[in-house]
């Protein structure tokens, strides 16, 4: 079986020289770790994660197109931005193949790394899934959802959580699912150029709210909302302004996004309702995994010669 090895950059590629710059490694040299595995390399985009966006996504998307040979494919990139890249993926790549998503915590380059481990254990997971399977994130032994994933240690061997975006475990050469989210919807279809709505994440803060962007200059907002989504009487007024003008986006600071209870409405859904904010298609969405599928929603819209509502 054939894998191929998509490289976009972040710490597993990088080899410190003793005057202290950055040697990046190619995915030749990352391909070398992992003897067992029959690869095929592309280096991609080769940067610091913080320098990935929309474009880079569909860089990725066109190089699986060309690739007919790999039966499944590994994305490496860097750990500060691999739970958007993660999620970018499951929006916007093509589903034919297996797509798993990896990085390091520590320079590939080091004695200590990380990088060949994880870089096995994806090729593993990414070996035993079926076609038309959503991406995953394989990291540290531990298999986790894109919709779900959050880098919520700065600076540690396994910086990823929360346990409830966990769905399976890799040990030496098994992987076990314990389940899968990833959910059916794409939008694999767009160009990068449709992607290039203007969306803006506003968070709540402690005290009044300042610095709120000029709507008229925006296609979309995203507001990160308190704890289980909640705003204060000065943001409430004007969020009721910007949503008569653009879609704007319920999430909240938690890791979780916004959770709607069936059972028992939590206020803050029923003052989203009351204002026009948009819910439904972003629950459990972080603020920045919301804007990404906002963005992705605007590019349908504008691709079909609609307007969001």
């Amino acid at each position: 079986m054939k894998i191929g090895l998509l490289n976009c950059g972040g710490t597993i590629t990088e080899r410190y020289r003793d005057d202290g710059t950055i040697d990046r490694l190619r995915a030749r040299d990352l391909a070398a770790w992992v003897g067992s595995t029959e690869w095929i390399t592309h280096d991609v985009e080769p940067v610091d994660s913080s320098e990935l966006d929309f474009a880079s996504i569909g860089r990725v998307r066109e190089t699986m197109r060309q690739d007919r040979e790999s039966d499944a494919f590994v994305l490496c990139c860097g750990t500060d931005a691999l739970e958007d890249v993660a999620y970018a993926a499951t929006l916007l790549l093509d589903r034919d193949r297996p797509v798993v998503v990896t990085g390091a915590a520590f320079p590939g380059g080091a004695a200590h790394s990380d990088g060949a481990r994880n870089l096995t254990d994806a090729a593993t997971l990414a070996r035993a899934l079926p076609r038309r399977t959503g991406p995953l994130v394989a990291f540290a032994g531990r298999i986790f959802d894109p919709a779900a994933i959050a880098k919520i240690w700065p600076q540690a061997h396994q910086p990823f959580g929360p346990e409830t975006a966990i769905r399976g475990w890799i040990d030496a050469d098994l992987a076990t699912l314990t389940g899968q989210d990833g959910g059916t919807e794409s939008f694999a279809d767009l160009d990068v150029a449709d992607l290039d709505a203007r969306v803006a994440i506003v968070t709540e803060t402690f005290g009044p709210l300042v610095g709120f962007p000029d709507v008229t200059s925006l296609d979309g907002i995203v507001v990160a909302g308190k704890g289980a989504g909640g705003f204060s009487t000065g943001t409430r007024a004007i969020l009721r302004q910007a949503a008569s003008c653009v879609p704007v986006i319920l999430s909240t600071r938690c890791l979780h996004g916004f959770r709607v209870n069936a059972e028992v409405a939590k206020y803050a859904y029923e003052d989203a309702s009351a204002l026009g904010l948009t819910v439904e298609g972003y629950e459990g969405l972080n603020a920045s995994k919301a804007r990404i599928r906002l963005v992705a929603e605007l590019g349908r819209a504008k691709a079909r010669g609609e307007r969001l509502a």
